[in-house]
């Protein structure tokens, strides 16, 4: 069923306002009318059957049935600091990560991006990125929308990572075949005493270089393995989020 996300400004006790975009979805896309339903979900993510009653030119309001917990967000945080790629890639990987549970999304300006952003780009590509998270969000029965911030450099990513006393793990590409950690180990020994939050490096197309590597260890963020073969960095996103989410118990 159709998802809204609705904060609390547009809920007056059992009615629900409805305008703007999601309007315009409900009533042009999807075509509904007075007596059609669909789900909105509010700023405690909860979710409540929505009936339309009565339509005005770019708004509705819908009467709200009894609210119910849905146990689906993960009780884990898990914060993905990326390594930006190329759009496409970055875009693929927001998408699918945003269904498997991640919590937020951090692209990073690493020493090896080959994308340079600056300027009104910022925040116009900011943007971009959290319309494509708040849709996958909708579309796989999230009940919040995760953030996506504005690009950060290595040097600030790595500071505010360290400032939120977060558990911090990076797969690194160099440790491929060796003997380190493997990634679904290194969360496994998490999960006896789960983290509320957890941090999750991946590194752009070509990797972290080695100074970052080592910064990121000096950080605090351990430095795992996920196995012999090299993945492209939307891959090793999706495989790595994967695996944290379920060696702590997220997908069962």
């Amino acid at each position: 069923m159709t998802r809204v996300f609705l904060d609390d400004a547009q809920i007056r006790g059992d009615t629900a306002s409805v305008a703007g975009p999601d309007a315009h979805h409900l009533l042009h896309v999807l075509r509904m009318s007075v007596g059609d339903t669909f789900l909105v979900v509010d700023d405690r993510a909860r979710e409540r059957p929505a009936t339309i009653v009565s339509i005005t030119e770019g708004r509705l309001l819908a009467e709200l049935g009894p609210a119910a917990e849905a146990r689906v967000e993960p009780a884990v945080a898990l914060t993905l600091y990326h390594g930006l790629p190329r759009g496409p890639r970055y875009e693929t990987a927001l998408r699918m990560c945003t269904e498997l549970g991640v919590s937020g999304f951090v692209p990073v300006l690493s020493a090896r991006s080959i994308v340079r952003i600056t300027g009104a780009d910022v925040e116009r590509k900011r943007e971009r990125w959290q319309r494509i998270v708040e849709e996958a969000a909708k579309q796989c029965g999230r009940t919040r929308i995760p953030e996506v911030s504005a690009p950060l450099p290595w040097p600030d990513a790595l500071a505010e990572f360290r400032a939120s006393g977060m558990a911090g793990l990076m797969p690194s590409a160099g440790l491929a075949g060796s003997d380190a950690p493997p990634l679904g180990d290194a969360v496994q020994a998490l999960s006896e005493q789960p983290p509320a939050r957890l941090a999750l490096f991946i590194g752009p197309e070509s990797g972290f270089d080695l100074e970052e590597e080592a910064a990121a260890r000096d950080a605090g963020v351990r430095l795992v393995t996920m196995g012999p073969r090299i993945l492209r960095t939307e891959t090793a996103a999706m495989a790595a989020a994967a695996v944290c989410l379920d060696r702590l118990g997220e997908m069962r």
